[in-house]
């Protein structure tokens, strides 16, 4: 398994080997303080330093609003590389809400503590993307009044 942001024991409690990414050097030494069994390489997503083939599932979250649109399409091809065939890549990110109940929140939440990539996010079709790559079956699954999405698209 291979995640962005590494921080959360789950799989690795079940059994399941995980390898955790992240370009930030402090990020990682905190991740394998508190997941030791789990191991953390440095690296960036748009140049995945894994050989082709190698995960059955590789996850982000909440990292893609953080990108610019060539960086996630740079992104995906590199998951869909080292994914296995039959491999899920998954990922949790914000959407435009479709219920107009919460935009309030959303785009208060947007202007005070993030960028315009993720307002430009919210104008992107993150499964038609995927798609784009070469992933099947990539449909998006929204929560909360459609301002949370979660993709799950399979490697041929």
């Amino acid at each position: 398994m291979l995640r962005q942001r590494p921080n959360h024991p789950v799989l690795v409690e079940s059994g399941a080997q995980v390898t955790g990414l992240d370009a930030s050097p402090r990020s990682l030494q905190r991740a394998q303080t508190n997941v030791p069994q789990a191991t953390f390489v440095e690296g960036w997503a748009e140049e995945l330093p894994f050989g082709d083939r190698r995960f059955d599932l590789v996850h982000t979250s909440a990292a893609m609003h953080e990108m610019q649109a060539d960086q996630r399409q740079q992104i995906f091809a590199e998951a869909l590389r080292v994914l296995k065939p039959g491999g899920i890549f998954a990922l949790t990110d914000f959407h435009r809400p479709t219920n107009p109940v919460f935009w309030p929140g959303l785009a208060l939440f947007l202007w005070l503590f993030e960028t315009e990539t993720a307002w430009q996010l919210l104008q992107s079709d993150l499964a038609s993307a995927l798609a784009e790559v070469g992933f099947d079956q990539p449909h998006p699954h929204l929560y909360a009044g459609g301002s949370l999405q979660v993709i799950q698209a399979y490697k041929p």
